[in-house]
């Protein structure tokens, strides 16, 4: 039997990113600021800049891994 037909259909799980850029009195750039709601949930996160994302995107997808159980035939 090839791979392929043992092939589950692909998890999906949507967020939205929200990305802002923050400026001192002056109007010059000091930081981007990030933050993600998954689109099922109210729950929003931010997070001070792109490693904090990346490393709750890491956690978070190792998590999900574990919690999902294939389907029973």
């Amino acid at each position: 039997m090839s791979v392929l037909n043992n092939a589950r259909s692909p998890v999906y799980h949507h967020f939205v990113l929200l990305v802002w850029e923050e400026r001192d009195s002056a109007g010059r750039h000091v930081t981007w600021r990030f933050s993600l709601q998954d689109s099922q949930k109210e729950a929003r996160v931010g997070f001070k800049d792109v490693d904090e994302l990346k490393a709750y995107l890491e956690s978070w997808m190792k998590k999900s891994i574990v919690n999902i159980s294939p389907k029973e035939n």
